[in-house]
């Protein structure tokens, strides 16, 4: 690593003896961004939310900026900054990524000899175990949902689809006589895309009998081609599901009447936890039944074992050789009274 960046710097070195006019001395970081962001190729979702980073968090501090004056302990000092106004890990990592994107390009053009954005210290995402319904209180949330939602959350809560797969699933990717569903389409909020997340997340996923009837009874009557789940608004029906809308005129009112019984028989209200949810109560019920984390990885599509990793302490038995390694010791330390 050390080695690399020795000689990074050292080519960068040689790059600015043998080339001092470079065109960066005279280009801000606003006009090279306009620049940069015209000739982006992202997918809508993902274009809104870097838009909205860019604006709140990178262009405040760098617009006025020249490339040429951007040092790497200048970008550090940003960090520090975003931190003490009380950037979140996310979001602050989320604007660096942006901001060595758009410098990186700088150096694709012959603008930069060298980003200043590399060995930058960021702050830490700290790291959660996922949320999940337990059966109780996911039961009580598919009673609290209008009947015309109750099919799709099932699906939601029985197979782990993201939001995207799950708003566009059409009906030919439902093989009743295999009990299988096809993850190929993607809702991506511009419209219905014939492409996952990932290469991984085209997959098969089974479906259990009373899902596939569920299902089965929603699609009555719709063409192999239509969306399994759309809008229903009059005058805006069948149309492709905005996750914003639906969370809020749907999900979120739902969970404001769902409630549940705990271990004490206490009357609860259920977490008011995200539609993600779903994802991972499938993914935990999974775990505590028995299913490995290798198939869990290709049911959810993970492009990456570490993902499903966060579901391991879900597992049965999961500190048992530790507690059986206690007790088979011959002699071990405790209180004497």
């Amino acid at each position: 690593m050390q080695a690399r960046a020795w000689g990074i710097e050292r080519e960068a070195s040689v790059c600015f003896r043998g080339r001092r006019d470079l065109r960066g001395t005279a280009v801000s970081f606003r006009d090279w961004h306009a620049r940069w962001w015209n000739a982006r190729v992202v997918a809508p979702r993902t274009r809104r939310g870097d838009q909205s980073t860019l604006r709140n968090h990178v262009l405040p501090y760098w617009a006025d900026w020249q490339l040429r004056d951007i040092q790497r302990i200048d970008v550090q000092t940003w960090i520090r900054l975003l931190a003490d106004k009380g950037v979140g890990p996310s979001a602050a990592k989320r604007s660096y990524h942006l901001t060595s994107s758009v410098l990186r390009a700088a150096v694709d053009d012959d603008l930069l000899a060298i980003s200043p954005c590399r060995r930058i210290t960021l702050p830490r995402i700290p790291d959660h175990p996922p949320q999940w319904f337990t059966p109780s209180q996911a039961q009580s949330v598919l009673r609290s949902l209008p009947s015309a939602w109750r099919t799709m959350c099932l699906l939601g809560f029985y197979t782990g689809l993201r939001w995207g797969e799950l708003t566009g699933l059409r009906c030919r990717s439902v093989d009743r006589d295999r009990s299988r569903l096809l993850v190929v389409d993607v809702n991506t909020g511009n419209g219905v895309k014939p492409y996952p997340k990932t290469t991984k997340s085209r997959r098969e996923v089974p479906l259990p009998p009373n899902v596939l009837d569920a299902l089965g009874c929603h699609m009555r009557g719709l063409a192999s081609d239509d969306l399994v789940f759309t809008t229903l608004t009059r005058g805006r029906a069948g149309r492709p599901l905005n996750d914003g809308n639906w969370r809020r005129y749907t999900w979120w009112p739902a969970l404001d009447s769902a409630y549940y019984l705990d271990v004490a028989g206490e009357r609860r209200l259920v977490p008011h936890y995200s539609p993600h949810t779903m994802r991972h109560t499938c993914a935990s019920w999974l775990v505590q039944t028995g299913v490995s984390l290798y198939e869990v990885q290709h049911l959810l599509g993970h492009a990456n074992y570490q993902t499903t990793e966060r579901y391991a302490h879900l597992q049965p038995g999961a500190h048992e050789a530790v507690l059986d390694a206690w007790e088979s010791m011959d002699a071990r330390p405790a209180l004497v009274a």
